[in-house]
């Protein structure tokens, strides 16, 4: 497993390799219930976006995407700084596809938010850790939060 490098699982403290993989197939199940209960509620999830399965694995091929192969393949070329910059805006770039069922400012916001905040706290762990999976958790927490405060706010 250690040739994966930024994609195997490494102990994070107290984070066994063990306890970060029950930790994630937990927070998709606890997504997909609470998903699904929104769904069956209103038809949509997250209070606006349709019903799509990318939604339960997002944290997981994003982090896949922007800090496993992005960011570690800047890295080979450049600074972590600037490593950390780029992945970052592409990533909060990624987030414009969400303007086909948000209103313009809710995506200028997420836009800003993903690739200002989100994405440097991601990238910076990342690199911390030499592994995706501590993100990825991370993730998964940030948008049962953030899902939770909207569904409140609606």
């Amino acid at each position: 497993m250690e040739s994966l490098g930024v994609f195997s699982f490494k102990q994070i403290g107290f984070l066994t390799p063990q306890i970060q993989i029950i930790i994630i197939a937990s927070l998709i199940t606890i997504a997909f219930f609470t998903q699904l209960i929104q769904y069956i509620k209103t038809r949509k999830v997250y209070g606006h976006y349709p019903w799509r399965i990318y939604i339960f694995f997002s944290s997981i091929y994003e982090e896949i995407v922007f800090r496993g192969f992005i960011l570690f393949g800047l890295l080979l070329f450049f600074s972590p700084t600037l490593s950390v910059i780029i992945s970052s805006v592409l990533f909060g770039l990624w987030h414009l596809r969400n303007n086909k069922w948000q209103k313009g400012r809710e995506t200028l916001h997420q836009v800003l938010y993903t690739g200002l905040i989100f994405g440097p706290i991601a990238s910076i762990i990342t690199i911390w850790t030499g592994t995706i999976w501590i993100t990825v958790i991370l993730h998964y927490i940030h948008n049962l939060i953030v899902d939770t405060l909207r569904r409140k706010s609606v």
